[in-house]
């Protein structure tokens, strides 16, 4: 059975077959023949599974993988799929056995896998547990094969019940790949493999994940199995002298793992590491000490004073006072797929005032530990921006759900009905309808599609010409609907001017303005301004005079209409 399974942390990148484990149950096993091999493939269809490497998604990455493996599978050997977190959200009992193990019906493990599409958590024990009671009747050499990119994320203990499994079922064995894992990772799965008596590799990208699998594969299918080198035993850790524990509520259970600690006397740092203190290192007297406690990587610190007693032991547990926060964001109507990229950015609220920012995290249902207390936490999609206010409570975990529906405008524009698209001096501005709020810009061809929540909008359109005499300003009211694109097109409802200025005497112009008429025959504000006698611009349908201006005199010209689609041809003479 082989388990595809994944959490929402993305691991570093590390290397295949440096880190291959073998554990005495493969190297001793009986040789069975090949009837009596199954395998099961067990795919992971949790949310992390969008996480990329080099630019591609894990899931598709493990779709290609499988698919050419249930190609080239070995007809002979009953083969099965199970899958789980694909159909449900923050559901830890999302399994399904899809098929038993069997013999025919490969297309439809192809098409079952193609179609997976993650959603949800990720329970390995669990998974793990069904899949291993799928197996029907007597099976002499049931394989299991987990192929995992982090951690169980449902509370169960998957080492555990791999070791119970093995003792009550010998040769159940499983078989782990770590995928893009890093080393606190890596060790949890090397584990599973070890107490049940499989193999440990760890995987970067397809080609190795596809080696990785191959080679696991010749085991599981073997006749017998090949005896697999087990590495040179490793020196056993001292044991520490001193452990130190530190909870994250009052309630809490003391805990000494995920912990950093820098411990002082004075001014003197005598600890500055993990919770073990091991005989080599500074030791700690009877006697109190000022420390400063981080929780994993994370912001949540407390700074404070513990005691040893004349026992060598910490008195009492450090309480951080924090808990974790594990946000969700969509911006599609499949609401299951988280939006990418996205940045989440918490900022405490004190006495009603928010903070500056003191925290990120640029990954959706990943937890961030923060100090209890109210944060504003604002996210980011594209242009899409949301905001609320959450708290976080000592020892729990908050979630929140943001909807970032997007949609964009990208206007087309017509100069006048039945004209040619056109986006060259062009300005955009897309304001809320409601509360006049600007949301997005954008300026002239090439310019990307302005994002924004659906919803009512007013978009401005601002025409100039390169002249810089004449142009338009007009809005529009649009609807921005998501996954959407709003085009137009866009009528601005102008026409052209074309002029050309003489003067008998030979004078040149020194200012020339485009003054626009009311209907009362007042002249409203001057658009533009020029300084050549001969130049074309751009204007509302509408009435207009040209304000020129010779050695500092200035004077109107006779009023002209401005027609859509038209061309109105202006020859003015000077004295």
């Amino acid at each position: 059975m082989i388990v595809f399974q994944s959490n929402f942390v993305t691991a570093g990148i590390v290397t295949l077959a440096s880190s291959t484990i073998a554990t005495h149950s493969v190297a001793q096993s009986a040789a069975p023949t090949r009837a009596d091999s199954q395998v099961m493939f067990v795919l992971d269809g949790s949310n992390s599974m969008w996480g990329q490497i080099d630019g591609v998604a894990k899931i598709s990455i493990a779709k290609e993988v499988m698919t050419d493996l249930i190609q080239d599978w070995d007809e002979e050997i009953p083969v099965g799929l199970v899958a789980y977190g694909h159909r449900n959200k923050n559901d830890c009992r999302d399994i399904e056995v899809i098929s038993t193990p069997g013999t025919e019906n490969r297309r439809r493990l192809i098409e079952e896998v193609q179609s997976i599409s993650p959603r949800g958590k990720t329970p390995i024990t669990q998974s793990l547990f069904t899949a291993a009671n799928s197996f029907e009747g007597k099976v002499a050499n049931p394989q299991v094969v987990l192929v995992s990119d982090g951690l169980e994320t449902c509370e169960g203990d998957p080492c555990a019940m791999a070791y119970a499994y093995n003792y009550s079922n010998p040769g159940f064995d499983v078989h782990v790949i770590g995928f893009d894992v890093n080393e606190e990772e890596s060790k949890a799965l090397a584990c599973i493999a070890e107490e049940s008596g499989g193999l440990f590799f760890r995987a970067n990208n397809a080609d190795e994940l596809q080696d990785a699998l191959k080679q696991t594969l010749e085991v599981v299918t073997s006749v017998p199995p090949k005896p697999v080198p087990v590495p040179d035993a490793v020196p056993a850790e001292p044991e520490p002298s001193l452990t130190l524990f530190a909870k994250l509520c009052e309630s809490c259970e003391a805990t000494a793992g995920d912990f950093r600690w820098i411990v002082r006397d004075g001014e003197t740092v005598l600890h500055d590491g993990l919770s073990d203190i091991y005989p080599d290192a500074p030791q700690l007297a009877p006697g109190e000490y000022d420390v400063e406690v981080r929780y994993k990587s994370s912001v949540l610190v407390r700074k404070g004073r513990i005691a040893i007693g004349e026992d060598g032991a910490q008195i009492s547990p450090l309480n951080l006072n924090g808990g974790a926060a594990r946000l969700f964001a969509f911006a599609t109507d499949d609401t299951s797929i988280p939006a990418d990229p996205i940045l989440y950015r918490f900022a405490p609220i004190i006495d009603g005032q928010v903070q500056d920012v003191i925290a990120e995290n640029a990954a959706s249902n990943a937890e961030t530990w923060l100090p209890a207390g109210r944060y504003k936490v604002t996210v980011a999609h594209k242009a899409v921006t949301g905001e609320a206010e959450i708290e976080i409570i000592a020892g729990k975990e908050t979630e929140y759900e943001f909807d970032l529906r997007t949609g964009y405008v990208q206007p087309d524009v017509v100069l006048f009905a039945g004209g040619e698209i056109r986006r060259s001096n062009m300005f955009y501005r897309l304001r809320d309808a409601s509360t006049g709020v600007e949301t997005a810009a954008a300026v002239g061809e090439g310019s990307p599609a302005m994002a924004a929540k659906p919803g009512r909008y007013d978009l401005e359109i601002d025409f100039r010409t390169p002249s810089f005499l004449g142009g338009a300003t007009i809005e529009f009211p649009v609807e921005v609907k998501a996954g959407g694109t709003t085009k137009g097109p866009f009528n601005l409802n102008v026409g052209r001017f074309e002029y050309e200025i003489t003067s008998k005497s030979g004078r040149k112009i020194d200012g020339l303005w485009l003054n626009p008429i009311n209907e009362d025959g007042s002249l409203a504000k001057n658009i533009g301004f020029s300084l050549s006698s001969k130049l074309h611009g751009y204007a509302s349908a509408g009435k207009y005079t040209l304000l020129i201006q010779v050695e500092g005199e200035r004077t109107h010209i006779e009023p002209f209409d401005i027609v859509p689609g038209e061309v109105r041809q202006l020859q003015i003479e000077l004295p």
